[in-house]
């Protein structure tokens, strides 16, 4: 049984120019930027995202993030790529675990 209403409202514009300054910081930084990236990426997602019209808000840090991300290049460059499932696990299971609903203090005006 079905439960919930889903309710996305990204428009592509404002997530074209989300890709286009995180790529850009990240071709510079080469690419030790991408935990800040993920970061900007997943409270644009959350903030267009509402659950039975409750938005989400991503509280995540990049700095939060950085660590993980060491270590799953780390862990992926020695077993030669075969970590990569499990990064890639990890980061998700990190996203989900900093995205809540958000309240009246979260939400910006």
């Amino acid at each position: 049984m079905a439960h919930g209403q889903f309710e996305f409202q990204g428009r592509g514009g404002s997530y074209f120019w989300l890709l286009i300054w995180t790529s850009i910081l990240n071709l510079i930084t080469l690419g030790l930027f991408f935990p800040w990236a993920i970061v900007a990426k997943q409270k644009w997602i959350a903030q267009n995202t509402y659950i039975d019209r409750n938005r989400l808000v991503f509280k995540g840090t990049g700095i939060g993030f950085f660590g993980n991300y060491i270590l799953i290049w780390f862990l992926t460059i020695i077993t030669l790529g075969i970590y990569y499932p499990w990064g890639f696990c990890r980061i998700q299971r990190w996203v989900v675990n900093n995205t809540y609903f958000a309240d009246e203090g979260d939400i910006e005006k």
